[in-house]
């Protein structure tokens, strides 16, 4: 068992729920460890989950389930704070943002120092573009497929501060990562001042070369802010590692926990360089690190106390072993898709070229059309992109996903392509 995992279990007050599930985990490991091919481990982790047995639900990338565990803790807490919302029962919340601070930096290898806890991804990525000096002539560089909360936002800034904003085509499927970083080498001008990237876009799935961008954007001086909605929680991500400024994050996608609760990452020599966004009671110039970023006003405590679960949760698990089976399933989707004669696949199928997100398109039948009958006939729930370079169909297996329900996933793609 790894340490986090025995941090966690020391607790004084660890409901019955989890201490069932850590002595069901503890069962599996002792017959075989918990490796991505392991179904009856994974079967006992997905009982863990309440979706609906008639639903096949490959939908990561936009939103989880919960475990039941996470929504106990949840719903724990949320009794407790409206049966006595007195500032003596909410002041226990301060230790617990506290606690959640930390484990979150031991996940991301880094200071707990330079989390800041947001409520998505969107409010994360939105603070840098928002935070971060720039003027008239400078330019930022990011991609097509990067999301609106990554994209959009830095055109709408620069209509009001003049600065440029150059979007990178994004090839599909991704050649090499060679040719990702190659693209950024070029582009880069003597006024680049921000590089904004997706770790693996929602679109199509291709994982960029965030660690070799990050070194490119460090030897030029240049501000490096990674997109981790779709990697936090799927992926072993170590910030420490890439070398990035900052990365943002959601804890309802991979993570499998709440809704409007995520993270934000700066690098703690950059904090001092960002404004805040908001700044209202409680703000003072004296908040330690990161914590400036998160001043918003009276927050949903029991909502932070999920997303420790949340925590919690993968952790028992571990972080390895669900990277691992979740790029197996993804594995699994894309090389039966591509068998297909019917199918174009448009996600890498090399796992340094990707992630969870698995994109592809039924050839013989219009998008929408296809999304709506893997729906009424299957229950299949999924989800589609309906025009552009990145129209098809999208799976996003997580590890409540058995590799029969992939299967099946694959076989009503088969029988309505004809």
């Amino acid at each position: 068992m790894t340490n986090s995992r025995r941090d966690f279990f020391r607790l004084a007050a660890v409901p019955i729920a989890w201490q069932a599930f850590r002595s069901k985990l503890e069962a599996a490991a002792a017959s075989r460890l918990p490796d991505a091919g392991n179904e009856s481990y994974w079967q006992m982790v997905k009982r863990q989950y309440p979706l609906a047995e008639n639903l096949i639900y490959l939908n990561a990338a936009n939103v989880c389930p919960a475990s039941r565990l996470v929504l106990d803790r949840h719903l724990e807490y949320l009794r407790d704070f409206h049966a006595n919302p007195s500032f003596q029962n909410r002041d226990k919340y301060e230790g617990m943002r506290e606690s959640l601070r930390g484990k979150v930096a031991r996940m991301l290898r880094v200071s707990l120092d330079e989390i800041a806890i947001t409520r998505n991804t969107s409010e994360g990525s939105n603070i840098i573009v928002k935070g971060v000096d720039l003027k008239p002539g400078d330019e930022v560089l990011i991609t097509d497929h990067n999301h609106p909360s990554n994209n959009d936002s830095w055109r709408v800034r620069a209509q009001r501060d003049g600065f440029i904003v150059r979007s990178l085509p994004v090839p599909i499927p991704a050649p090499s990562a060679e040719k990702l970083l190659s693209d950024f080498e070029r582009a880069i001008t003597p006024h680049t001042r921000v590089i904004a990237i997706t770790h693996v876009t929602s679109t199509t799935g291709i994982q960029y070369p965030a660690r070799e961008i990050a070194a490119l954007a460090r030897k030029r001086g240049i501000y490096m802010h990674l997109d981790g909605a779709q990697t936090f929680g799927g992926l072993d991500v170590n910030l420490s590692e890439i070398g990035c400024d900052s990365y943002s994050a959601s804890a309802h996608k991979w993570l499998m926990g709440p809704l409007e609760a995520g993270i934000l990452w700066v690098r703690a020599e950059r904090i001092p360089q960002i404004w805040p966004s908001i700044v209202t009671a409680g703000w003072t110039d004296h908040l330690k690190g990161a914590r400036k970023f998160e001043v918003f006003g009276q927050r949903d405590d029991p909502r932070v106390v999920a997303l420790e679960a949340a925590v919690d949760f993968i952790n028992l698990v571990g972080m390895p072993a669900v990277e691992a089976r979740m790029q197996a399933l993804a594995t699994r989707a894309k090389s039966q898709l591509k068998e297909m004669a019917a199918v174009e696949l448009k996600t890498n199928l090399e796992p340094e070229l990707s992630g969870g997100v698995v994109k592809f398109r039924v050839k013989s039948v219009p998008t929408k059309r296809a999304y709506d009958l893997l729906w009424e006939r299957h229950r299949l729930a999924i989800a589609m992109t309906p025009s552009g370079d990145a129209e098809g169909l999208r799976f996003s297996p997580q590890i409540y996903n058995s590799m029969e329900e992939v299967d099946r996933a694959v076989a009503a793609v088969k029988e309505i392509a004809g």
